[in-house]
């Protein structure tokens, strides 16, 4: 028999993935809210088919495995955020295809030139606009990165608990590291990650129109995967790489 794979490198708390969406919440969507007030900054997208979402993403990667999650506006310099995703090279930003994850839920194919002006209105507005967010002299997220190895676990977690019949849809969330001191008190005081006051996305599962949880829907998995988690830094399901990365620490000897 296979011995069952648990997603302890991808799997996240519940109280370390609420604390980064609060970080969201109340650090950067009121700056975004800012730029135009008839448009309120997203919290979220639903994924409404885990299993055709499941398939594009598959058939995406295929190539290569690695994925990257970009964040674009439909408007420049308003904070009207949409997700597109693309398969990648390791640190490369020139994708030749997206997906769109439109107001359907679905994934829709996307012509190149329109995912860059999407890209190109992000970058000259709203990753302006929370650049002195950051701190540290990091510069804000223009995409997350997923290595072929995190993204196949999280597809794989994906397709297990669907097949299982307990989730039948998806959220994608916006959220961002916290600072320094929250983040080690959260890790348990391990070592804080370097990706701090970033923004990043978080995939957590729905059930028949609701959220619902990991801890909800599969409870003596869930124990396993903590117990196989002890002593490793983890990333719901997203230990995806804010890009660009922050910069190279400076030698205070």
């Amino acid at each position: 028999m296979e011995r069952e794979r648990l997603p302890f490198r991808t799997f996240v708390r519940t109280d370390i993935g609420d604390a980064r969406e609060n970080w969201y919440k109340t650090e950067k969507k009121p700056k975004l809210d800012k730029m135009a007030p008839e448009i309120k900054a997203p919290e979220n997208f639903v994924i409404a088919d885990v299993n055709a979402f499941i398939s594009g993403i598959t058939k995406l990667v295929a190539k290569n495995g690695n994925l990257g999650v970009y964040f674009g506006t439909e408007t420049a310099r308003k904070p009207d955020v949409v997700l597109l995703f693309a398969a990648v090279e390791k640190w490369s930003n020139l994708p030749g295809a997206y997906y769109l994850l439109n107001k359907k839920g679905e994934l829709e194919t996307i012509d190149v030139e329109k995912a860059h002006t999407l890209r190109n209105n992000y970058q000259n507005g709203v990753q302006e606009v929370l650049h002195d967010s950051t701190g540290d002299g990091h510069a804000e997220t223009e995409y997350i990165y997923f290595g072929k190895d995190v993204i196949a676990e999280i597809l794989e977690e994906f397709r297990f608990q669907a097949d299982k019949g307990r989730i039948d849809g998806l959220k994608v969330r916006l959220v961002s590291y916290a600072d320094k001191k929250i983040e080690g008190t959260l890790l348990r005081n391990r070592p804080a990650p370097e990706y701090l006051q970033r923004l990043s996305v978080l995939f957590t599962y729905m059930k028949d129109g609701g959220d619902t949880s990991f801890e909800e829907i599969d409870p003596e998995r869930y124990e396993r995967t903590l117990a196989a988690q002890e002593g490793i830094l983890g990333g719901g399901l997203n230990s995806g790489n804010p890009i660009p990365p922050p910069p190279p620490q400076t030698d205070t000897k």
